[in-house]
């Protein structure tokens, strides 16, 4: 208790402002959705928290971060010097607030700290003026290059000179980067350091900051596991024995390895990079949101490093520059979107208003109770990087996916006398499974059941936190309507609809618990089945699927393998591929099980999603009705259409603006 007082004392909650954001990161974190703000409100309210950093110093630098225990801390050359290039873009996305002007007084300040030796000093100014940093001089180069590539300033040309020559000569033999660093400890972040020297070493010829820059890569990529997890990404000896790392120095890693090798046109190092991002993408998917701290791509904390996140979509986005990959533009923009619902936006602190905090929540272990510079440097960085790929996407047409071409069932010869046990596998409420029976038909059932799962009970205080999360204090009087006949339907009906229509057509029907639970599993297995139909019900697990002698077929929305997941008859519209449906064997993956047959169907007249939709579903179910005709038919499955082939890439929800683009685009085709 006394350790928690301590800590609410030291975010200083008396303070104008102090109170209010521990609480809005806490509840209530649609407020700024429901507001209405537009990335252009998030942006500047970013930029301008940017200007009241620098203009709390009296240097020309931008203080490093503003802590809730003391107010703005003092200047920090690292951040400042990657500040520059992020104040010349604002200087085009906010003409006339004098940006330009601020780039020029942080090289000022730049080319005033500079050590003797070419280096720049680590920490903030208050806490180091003498001794170098190579990961800091690192930063700092890249912000004198792009002031250098925009204003042709030769004073930045010289101090930059100086710097890349200072950070080859203190780099080992090995490729590592050990002199002048904290406690002479190698990590593999400082990849974001080589990256810079790159871009600094093909901007002025420089062959001696390439070569450094390849040894470096290599010496990085040597720490590299199968998976594509890179050793030493931490900070300190304690997460290198962890082998763990906050998101921001996992993205300073792989963004360092794409950069470098981008630079350097080493298909190795971009390989790499790729492995990286993908494993980021399916750990913030299936997460619903990118942990702070990873270890070998598994999640070490319930709390988020937003920075961490904007630097991870900035790698998203520049992935799909390179090749075009809408999973990585969907999952950018969910994580823009987590720290815009983070970010303060209205409030009398001027030291607190548009900045974005180290941690979701602020108390977080990632710069706790603290808005660092470089938060909000990142965040505008993929804002803007975001609104630039969305008008590439909105003026191109979708790229042209390999083509995906139809497969028959190929069942075995009938058998007349075949009567199987067939279970439709169904969550209560679902209405899935009456629409599926209506349009098979008749069909020569011989024993048919259809199971509906309960749902799992949530604890009632998890559901007040969720509500309180997401709505506020507002959540209770959402409640208090939803009760008294408001939205939506009364609780059960849409489950007594299913039983009525079992009823009606005389189709025995149970209830079990969760298909996942040990019970819900006893449960099928008492009946003895021979077939499942999965109709709407959720993810099925191994205990379960073992209970069926020939198995669960499924119907999905798109071509297999090619568009596995949800939301796959949007994800191939979005992408151009052909429209079709697929019928499959269900195994522990996600659309991973042997396919048994798959049809494109036609969209000509779909001229919005729910349209789409609307005719993917149609075709799905007359094609799995045509292939379960096959197995009541035969009593037995048919043959997999296709030999196994590794997984491709998994789709997730899709976000709310490529979702729009789709509609859009539905919406504009010709259709004469």
């Amino acid at each position: 208790m006394l350790e928690r007082l301590k800590g609410v004392a030291r975010q200083r909650p008396w303070v104008p402002g102090h109170g209010g954001i521990v609480l809005r990161q806490g509840y209530d974190r649609d407020r700024n959705a429901r507001a209405g703000y537009t990335d252009f409100d998030h942006l500047r309210a970013a930029a301008r928290w940017l200007a009241v950093a620098q203009d709390s110093q009296s240097d020309g630098g931008v203080a490093g971060r503003y802590r809730l225990d003391r107010g703005f801390t003092s200047s920090y050359p690292e951040t400042t010097g990657y500040l520059v290039p992020t104040f010349l873009a604002l200087d085009k996305a906010l003409p006339g607030e004098g940006f330009a002007t601020r780039a020029a007084r942080a090289v000022d300040f730049l080319l005033r700290v500079q050590l003797d030796g070419g280096g720049f000093p680590g920490m903030e100014i208050a806490d180091n003026k003498d001794e170098p940093s190579p990961f800091n001089t690192g930063q700092i180069l890249h912000g004198l290059t792009a002031w250098h590539r925009a204003t042709g300033d030769e004073r930045a040309f010289d101090a930059a000179a100086r710097a890349a020559a200072w950070l080859v000569k203190v780099q080992d033999g090995d490729g590592a980067f050990r002199k002048h660093t904290y406690l002479g400890r190698e990590t593999t972040y400082t990849a974001h350091l080589t990256c810079w020297l790159a871009e600094w070493g093909a901007h002025a010829r420089d062959e001696n900051s390439l070569a450094a820059a390849g040894r470096h890569l290599d010496r990085v990529m040597s720490q590299a596991k199968p998976n594509g997890w890179i050793a030493r990404m931490g900070f300190d000896a304690e997460s290198h024995e962890a082998d763990q790392a906050f998101t921001h120095t996992i993205a300073y890693t792989i963004w360092g390895v794409l950069v470098t090798s981008l630079v350097l046109r080493r298909d190795d190092g971009i390989a790499l990079a790729e492995k990286g991002a993908e494993a980021l993408l399916r750990l913030s998917e299936l997460n619903r949101r990118l942990p702070g701290v990873v270890s070998n791509w598994q999640s070490r904390s319930p709390s988020t490093c937003l920075t961490g996140n904007a630097q991870t979509a900035l790698i998203w986005f520049r992935l799909h520059r390179r090749s075009p990959n809408l999973r990585f533009v969907n999952g950018a923009l969910k994580l823009i979107d987590h720290v815009k619902a983070v970010q303060p936006m209205t409030g009398r602190n001027s030291g607190i208003t548009g900045a974005i905090a180290g941690s979701d929540p602020v108390s977080g272990p990632y710069i706790p109770n603290a808005f660092p510079n470089w938060a909000a440097k990142f965040f505008i960085d993929a804002l803007l990087e975001k609104q630039a790929v969305l008008r590439e996407l909105a003026r191109s047409a979708a790229p042209a996916p390999p083509e995906m071409q139809a497969i028959a069932a190929r069942h075995a010869p009938p058998r007349p006398m075949t009567k199987l046990h067939v279970v439709f596998l169904t969550s209560a409420g679902s209405r899935r499974v009456p629409a599926l029976l209506k349009a098979m038909g008749d069909m020569a059932w011989g024993r048919l059941t259809v199971a509906a799962e309960r749902p799992k009970t949530q604890p009632a205080l998890s559901r007040i936190e969720q509500g309180l999360r997401s709505d506020g204090l507002r959540w209770l009087d959402l409640r208090a309507a939803r009760r008294n006949g408001g939205a939506g339907s009364p609780k059960g009906a849409d489950d007594a609809d299913l039983a009525a229509f079992c009823r009606a057509r005389r189709i025995k029907r149970i209830e079990t618990a969760p298909f996942d639970s040990p019970e819900g599993a006893a449960a099928i297995k008492a009946l003895a089945p021979d077939l499942g139909i999965l109709a709407g019900g959720p993810i099925l697990r191994q205990e379960l699927l073992a209970c069926f002698r020939l198995g669960v077929v499924n119907s999905h929305m798109a071509m297999l393998p090619a568009y596995r997941g949800i939301d796959a008859a949007e994800w191939a519209a979005l992408e151009g591929a052909t429209p079709g449906c697929s019928v499959y064997v269900i195994d522990e993956g996600i659309g991973t099980g042997p396919l048994l047959a798959r049809e494109a169907f036609d969209t000509f007249d779909c001229r919005t999603v729910a349209e789409l939709l609307d005719a993917a579903d149609a075709a799905q179910i007359k094609l799995l009705a045509e292939v379960v005709r096959g197995i009541l038919a035969s009593g037995a499955l048919p043959e997999p259409a296709t030999p196994p082939e590794p997984p491709r890439p998994q789709y997730f929800h899709m976000h709310r603006e490529l979702a729009a683009l789709l509609h859009r685009r539905l919406e504009a085709q010709d259709l004469s």
